[in-house]
């Protein structure tokens, strides 16, 4: 495919030839234009598949180049980019059929993964073309129709009978063999928020059914990842033919990796038994119930027969609905009681061991940590200290130290819930701890991890309570830094980027011109 890039400023054009990996996504020429002139010459000498193009240009804007495509009747693609989010642009982009609308500083990765959606699109557009009029109809929804039925089937909307579940495949004209096994792979995502905000929905969501589509099921376009989104966070429901169960937890964990890696999330991946079509929706009730409860598995690929084996070996030793009351009523003196209670009664009949303090301490664990779930904060950041760990080493040798440990347990998730409900006093210390780091690489996670919360539960509480977002706080504060700096004629411009946390000049002075309206060196010529 051929690509052009229209920017009449030469930083960025740089930026966006040498970021992306053309040859890697199927970019075969890259062209550059300085302007909309160029770029119509261009054109008229040779097609071209793709256009990344500025909006604000001179002589000429990005959204004058789009709309003299579309008047020759061509369906080239754009993605279109801009310094301003604002709506009459976004209007008129999607007014013209442009694929993407981008807000600089733009992010190499979010370009790349635009760049890719768009060569889907330009494939299946060719696919289609090449098909007779029934078959490009057909083609055209087939795919769609197969996530469609699979997201009615785990919704109920099908049923669970399979007559009419053959019903519905049959009225589909789908692929699907109903006399097959099938394996269920459910995914919970968590600590999604930050790419979330970044990438936006659309092209979130393309993204990790991608992964699982590419990594579970061999298939670069998605037929059988269908997702949902509810109180219970982001799940996606990956349905393939029986396979090895030790085969399917591979892929899974490729997929955790790639999750990781591309998409900076956290997924953990449970894969059910094989079953029958029509008890699939029942085996999506269990896997979910399953997850929900399997904090130890968290972040992991496991098999659904795994962790009932996991859990078989050793009875339930604590009622943990009864610990769950307790922590929310913050009742500590019923809570300790009853545990004391149980270690005594298995001190009398001799069955406390270290087995079954093992699986105490992972019962209470699995509620403190359910518990702190809720209140946004991240547990395994709140017990990391030499003390904390230390009493938990020791918790299961007896049960004088699994009471110690319990109680610490309690008194430290205890006082720093409190501190978080008092969020003023926190978000006073977060801007401190950004006063202090600024010229450092900071970013919300670092944050979060440093005040023991989650990233999302930090974004929504600073947002809630400041009525700004957490980075747009940071940046702002930085180019209040670099005013300064750049005020004392003594400091040069290009050092001032680095000393106040940036690494590409470029990407700073797109930040300075945004905030202030004129770029670093015209506010120095000013003061």
């Amino acid at each position: 495919m051929r690509l052009l890039i229209v920017d009449d400023d030469v930083p960025t054009v740089e930026t966006v030839w040498d970021s992306i990996a053309w040859r890697d996504i199927g970019i075969a020429e890259v062209e550059i234009a300085h302007s909309v002139a160029q770029a119509k010459a261009i054109i008229e000498c040779a097609p071209v598949d793709i256009i990344i193009s500025d909006i604000e240009m001179p002589q000429g804007s990005g959204l004058d180049l789009l709309a003299w495509i579309r008047g020759r009747g061509e369906a080239t693609e754009f993605i279109l980019l801009t310094c301003h989010e604002r709506f009459d642009y976004a209007a008129h982009a999607i007014k013209l059929d442009a694929a993407e609308y981008l807000v600089k500083p733009f992010d190499a990765e979010i370009m790349q993964l635009s760049i890719k959606r768009v060569i889907a699109r330009i494939a299946e557009t060719q696919r289609m073309r090449e098909k007779s009029e029934y078959g490009e109809w057909h083609s055209k929804n087939l795919r769609q129709e197969q996530l469609y039925f699979w997201l009615s089937l785990y919704s109920g909307i099908v049923g669970s009978w399979r007559d009419s579940i053959q019903c519905e495949i049959a009225a589909r004209k789908l692929p699907i063999d109903t006399n097959q096994a099938f394996r269920l792979i459910l995914t919970k995502i968590t600590d999604f928020d930050r790419t979330l905000e970044d990438l936006g929905n659309d092209l979130f969501f393309f993204q990790i059914e991608s992964i699982h589509s590419r990594l579970i099921c061999s298939a670069e376009e998605n037929e059988c990842v269908v997702r949902r989104v509810g109180e219970t966070g982001l799940w996606f429901m990956t349905t393939v033919p029986d396979a090895p169960e030790e085969t399917l937890i591979s892929r899974c964990e490729q997929v955790i990796a790639a999750c990781a890696e591309s998409a900076r999330v956290k997924a953990t991946c449970c894969v059910g038994s094989a079953c029958a079509i029509e008890e699939l929706p029942e085996k999506h009730n269990q896997l979910h119930r399953m997850l929900q409860r399997s904090a130890a598995f968290y972040g992991q690929a496991f098999s659904e027969s795994g962790a009932l084996g996991a859990s078989c070996g050793e009875p339930v030793i604590l009622d943990l609905e009864r610990l769950a009351q307790w922590l929310v009523a913050r009742d500590k003196m019923p809570l300790l009681t009853y545990i004391k209670d149980v270690l005594n009664i298995r001190t009398d009949n001799r069955t406390l061991n270290e087995r079954s303090l093992f699986f105490m301490k992972q019962e209470i664990l699995q509620a403190v940590y359910g518990y702190l779930s809720e209140c946004g904060i991240q547990a395994t950041l709140l017990f990391q200290d030499e003390n904390a760990m230390r009493l938990s080493d020791l918790a299961t040798q007896s049960a004088v130290d699994m009471i110690r440990w319990v109680n610490c347990l309690l008194e430290r998730a205890y006082d720093y819930e409190e501190e978080v409900r008092k969020a003023s006093g926190l978000i006073e210390r977060i801007n401190a701890y950004v006063h202090e780091h600024y010229s450092e690489q900071l970013d919300r996670n670092e944050i979060a991890g440093v005040f023991h919360l989650a990233p999302e539960y930090l974004a929504k509480l600073y947002k809630k309570k400041t009525g700004i977002y957490l980075k747009d706080y940071i940046r702002a504060y930085r180019v209040e830094q670099a005013k300064r700096l750049l005020r004392d004629q003594n400091v040069r411009v290009s050092d001032v980027a680095g000393a106040v946390g940036f690494e590409n000049f470029s990407y700073f002075s797109t930040i300075f011109r945004k905030y202030v309206g004129m770029t670093p060196n015209e506010f120095r010529r000013g003061e």
